[in-house]
């Protein structure tokens, strides 16, 4: 197990990879605090990994977004005036 720091891992990822393709296991640490854990991807499960569909029209994407918070109507000089008014 190889401990690395998130700026050295950073700075060598492709290093780091090579390790882990070779079988060794690298351990994030974020200010010798470990966070994550790189492991090799197991031979069993190399098949593809499932995909989604590309959507086809893209403006069906706007009916599935949440739609926003609503926002109220603010007068910004009334609740100026007010502010000052508590003054």
């Amino acid at each position: 197990m190889k401990p690395v720091n998130i700026a050295k891992l950073k700075a060598h990822l492709a290093s780091y990879l090579r390790a882990v393709r070779a079988g060794e296991e690298v351990v994030v640490l974020d200010r010798k605090i470990p966070v994550a854990r790189i492991v090799p991807y197991r031979e069993a499960s190399r098949e593809p990994l499932e995909t989604r569909k590309p959507v086809e029209d893209p403006a069906s994407l706007a009916r599935l977004a949440p739609k926003p918070a609503g926002r109220r109507k603010t007068d910004s000089v009334r609740v100026l005036l007010e502010d000052r008014a508590r003054r």
